[in-house]
């Protein structure tokens, strides 16, 4: 998928732009996507949306590349990213306008009714009606989306990401929530040892965290589906404190150290627990198993 960097990048393409930061890719997001590749279609253009590379406030729930991933499955032709610095901060409203339209063929503009930007987020959706009235550009401000009697919003999300409520989080999102990865070739194998062969992830501090525990998860592996049980968090069994993501995904045969691989979260099933013996563990995990197949 093609990336615009807000800097640097020019495509003269004419487009439909979303305007937002896209966070959590949440339904709310998603109906303006949609929304956004209707009106590209009617007007024979290309379909962008804005994000940034790192995080605007607090951890991301989505990391990056796991935003594009999602974007490119829904669809859109090109991602228009910008760094959330102090310059970019320091941007006025109509500044950071002016910069959009001189790196893109803008046609359109998609966002939410409630859509603000600038510095200070100073302006809003009638700075961006008179924007585009002097530039002859479409503007598309949609009604919010909610979700469980709330406003759909990232804020949602990570309020339920530290409750471990993956059903809910998934109403959410339209989607389950995943990690992308790579597996550390790094560890003990202690799981080896005990049947449980498994792959370790270490997130990226930008990353939000989710409620330390165990989970039934699905493991996407080079495109083969997975069913699988996770361990977020320490392993105090055997005294390491580290916050790791380990994945066992049944029935996979194979080395999986060094690969790319996204991770699905069901459900919760249990806390994370001290075991006296990794034979305990080992009995433990075979009772997680069938509540997982």
């Amino acid at each position: 998928m093609r990336i615009v960097d807000f800097d640097t990048g020019q495509y003269g393409e004419p487009c439909v732009l979303l305007l937002g930061y896209f966070d959590g890719v949440h339904i709310g997001h998603r109906k303006l996507i949609a929304r956004a590749e209707e009106i590209a279609r009617a007007l024979c253009c290309e379909t962008g949306i804005m994000t940034f590379y790192d995080s605007k406030r607090g951890g991301q729930i989505y990391l990056f590349e796991e935003r594009v991933m999602l974007f490119e499955k829904a669809g859109l032709d090109f991602v228009y990213a910008a760094h959330f610095n102090d310059a970019f901060r320091a941007t006025d409203g109509i500044a950071f306008l002016d910069r959009v339209c001189a790196s893109l063929n803008v046609r359109a503009f998609v966002c939410g009714k409630d859509h603000v930007f600038g510095k200070d987020a100073a302006c809003g959706e009638r700075e961006l009606h008179a924007f585009c009235r002097a530039r002859g550009i479409a503007l598309h401000c949609e009604p919010l989306v909610s979700c469980g009697g709330q406003k759909a919003a990232a804020t949602q999300a990570k309020g339920l990401l530290d409750a471990g409520d993956m059903p809910a989080l998934q109403e959410l999102l339209g989607g389950p929530y995943f990690i992308l990865g790579t597996v550390s070739t790094e560890g003990r194998h202690v799981g080896r040892r005990i049947g449980f062969p498994t792959a370790n992830i270490h997130l990226s501090p930008k990353k939000y965290p989710l409620r330390t525990g165990v989970y039934a998860v699905t493991v996407d592996v080079d495109g083969k589906i997975y069913r699988g049980i996770a361990n977020y968090g320490g392993r105090p069994t055997f005294a390491d404190s580290r916050v790791v993501l380990e994945v066992y995904a049944d029935g996979y045969a194979g080395d999986l150290y060094g690969k790319r691989i996204a991770v699905y979260f069901d459900s919760f099933i249990r806390e994370i627990k001290k075991f006296s013996s990794a034979e305990e563990l080992s009995a433990q995990l075979h009772k997680d198993l069938e509540i997982i197949r």
